[in-house]
C-alpha cells in the first residue's frame, strides 16, 4: 500500500489515526507528535495554521510591553547595532554598554559581561548562547527550564537590560549592576503584590454558578491535563434553570499535547452532550478564556486547535441557539471537581 496522503493514515469509521502504520513509517517520535494533532467528524478544508498560540511566554503574568519586548528579542526584531549594520546603516557596532564585542541580540543579553553580572546578582547560574547555536532555539530553551517565577523574573531582566542599554546608548547615563539588579527586584516585588491584590479582590467577591434564563440549558465544561503521560479528562455538567442536572460526564483523551488542547476538547465535548440530549437553547460556560473568545470571534482561526473551533462553530447551526461565556473558575467548580476526580476511570462516564 502506497501512503501519499495524511488521510491514507487516518481509519475513517472510528476518525483515530493509524498508530501502527504511522510508527512504522516515521518511527516513536514523530508518531508522538502526529497523534497529538486533533481529528474531527466533519470535513474542514486544510488551512495553514500558526503552532505557537498563547501559552507560554504570554501566560506570563507581567505587563504586556515585557512580553512583546522579549517577542521581539527572541525573533530578533530589536534595533541593536548588527541589525541596523545589515541593513545598511553606517554605525559602529560595539557593544556600548561593555565595548567590547559586536551588539547582537545573543550579545546582549547573553554573551555581555555587563548582563551576566546582573543575572549573577539576581542568583542565576549564567550560560551563554555559542554561535553555533540557534539564538531563538537557545532562548526557548532557557524559558522551558524556569518556574513561572523564574521566567517572569527573566523576562523583567531583558527589559532592564534593554533599558539600561538605551539610557548609555541615546543619552550617556550608565547605572551600575548593583542598581540595575535592584530595579529587577523591586519591580518583581511590585507587580507580585498588585496581583496578589487584585486575587484578593476577586477572591471577596461572591463568585457562584449562576442559572441560565428560561428553557436555556447551561452547560459547564472543564479539563485536567497531565504533561506527563499527556492526557486529559474533560468534565461536563449541565444544568437548567433550577439548577437541576440534567447531564453530567466525563471524557478521558490520550495523546493530547497541551492544556490548551484539553480545554478546547473539553468544549467539544460539552457541545456534543448538548447535541445528543437534544438540547435546543444552550449556554456553554468555562474559564477557559482561550476557547471562549476563539468561539466569540467571527474571524477564521488559525491556531493548532482550529479544527476543533471550526468544528465546534459548525455545530452551532444544529441548535437553536448556542451561545458561549466565560467565567472564573471559582464559579465552575463543579465541572473542575469533576475533570480533577474522574482521573481514576479510563472510559467515558456519563
Amino acid at each position: 500500500i502506497r501512503y501519499t496522503k495524511a488521510s491514507d493514515l487516518i481509519n475513517k469509521e472510528e476518525n483515530t489515526w493509524k498508530q501502527e502504520i504511522i510508527r512504522t513509517l516515521f518511527g516513536e517520535e514523530q508518531l508522538r507528535h502526529i497523534v497529538s494533532i486533533p481529528l474531527v467528524s466533519s470535513r474542514i478544508q486544510d488551512v495553514p495554521v500558526w503552532c505557537s498560540d498563547n501559552t507560554g511566554l504570554w501566560e506570563i503574568k507581567i505587563p504586556s510591553k515585557i512580553c512583546i519586548l522579549i517577542w521581539r528579542i527572541a525573533n530578533d526584531y530589536l534595533p541593536t547595532l548588527h541589525y541596523l549594520k545589515a541593513r545598511y546603516l553606517d554605525v559602529n557596532t560595539v557593544c556600548p554598554v561593555c565595548q567590547t564585542e559586536e551588539e547582537s541580540v545573543d550579545h546582549l543579553f547573553s554573551g555581555c559581561f555587563f548582563t551576566q553580572q546582573v543575572l549573577r546578582g539576581l542568583g542565576v547560574v549564567v550560560t551563554t548562547c555559542n554561535r553555533e547555536t540557534i539564538w531563538k532555539n537557545w532562548l526557548a530553551k532557557e524559558f522551558e527550564n524556569l518556574s513561572i517565577e523564574e521566567c517572569e523574573i527573566r523576562a523583567i531582566t531583558y527589559w532592564a537590560i534593554w533599558y539600561n542599554r538605551n539610557k548609555i546608548y541615546h543619552d550617556g547615563v550608565r547605572e551600575s549592576v548593583a542598581e540595575v539588579v535592584g530595579f529587577i527586584k523591586a519591580y518583581y516585588t511590585d507587580t507580585a503584590v498588585m496581583r496578589e491584590r487584585l486575587k484578593n479582590s476577586w477572591d471577596g467577591e461572591n463568585l457562584v454558578w449562576e442559572p441560565p434564563d428560561n428553557d436555556t440549558i447551561k452547560i459547564n465544561f472543564d479539563a485536567s491535563f497531565n504533561h506527563i503521560t499527556n492526557c486529559s479528562i474533560s468534565g461536563i455538567l449541565a444544568r437548567n434553570k433550577e439548577g437541576l442536572i440534567m447531564a453530567a460526564c466525563s471524557y478521558p483523551w490520550k495523546n493530547i499535547p497541551d492544556p490548551v488542547m484539553a480545554e478546547a476538547k473539553a468544549c467539544l465535548q460539552a457541545v456534543t452532550l448538548a447535541e445528543d440530549m437534544g438540547f435546543l437553547d444552550v449556554c456553554i460556560e468555562g474559564d477557559a478564556l482561550t476557547i471562549i473568545r476563539k468561539l466569540r470571534l467571527a474571524d477564521e482561526d488559525r491556531s493548532c486547535i482550529s479544527s476543533l473551533i471550526k468544528e465546534i462553530k459548525e455545530r452551532g447551526c444544529r441548535f437553536r441557539r448556542l451561545s458561549f461565556k466565560h467565567m472564573p473558575r471559582a464559579a465552575n467548580k463543579a465541572a473542575h471537581a469533576m475533570a480533577k476526580d474522574e482521573g481514576r476511570y479510563e472510559h467515558p462516564r456519563i
